[in-house]
């Protein structure tokens, strides 16, 4: 009788230990998978908006990749490219601090052949970016530009 109560408490850590394997690796297992998912980054919210980003900009224009950032961060990044301040339009000065989608696209661009088209310097313009509002993609604006004033990190292969 005294082997019986001996092996019941090692096989309850057996299980227990078991349990507790089993739970890690799946916890481990699930956060892998949501990351790969998501990419791992706020930008995978952004990927439904890349429709009307492309009409925005046309068929002929090449994507280029697509951020999640308030177009404050833009604004900026584009003032400290070419050290000079910038005027916006309106449409954009009202959203600067909003949760939005950048999507980029290069080909050959004017301010009268995209949505809410904005340029704040003279072209060539072989950059566009589209910045759309993430509630309803809403295009609240097509910058334009001669270079990229961001990184743009997030591509699709099938779109290169």
């Amino acid at each position: 009788m005294t082997s019986h109560h001996q092996t019941l408490p090692v096989r309850r850590r057996r299980k227990a230990s078991l349990l507790a394997t089993l739970i890690g690796a799946t916890l481990v297992l699930s956060s892998c998978t949501s990351v790969r998912n998501s990419l791992g980054t706020r930008t995978g919210v952004c990927f439904k908006v890349i429709p009307e980003a492309r009409a925005a900009v046309g068929s002929s224009a090449r994507f280029d990749g697509v951020r999640a950032i308030p177009p404050s961060e833009l604004l900026s990044a584009y003032e400290r490219a070419v050290k000079a301040h910038v005027s916006v339009p309106d449409n954009l000065a009202d959203n600067l601090r909003r949760a939005t989608c950048l999507v980029a696209f290069r080909g050959s661009f004017s301010v009268t052949t995209v949505k809410e088209g904005w340029a704040p310097r003279s072209g060539p313009y072989r950059v566009a970016i589209v910045v759309l509002l993430q509630s309803d993609a809403k295009v609240i604006v097509t910058g334009l530009f001669k270079a990229v004033p961001l990184r743009f990190a997030h591509y699709f292969a099938f779109e290169r």
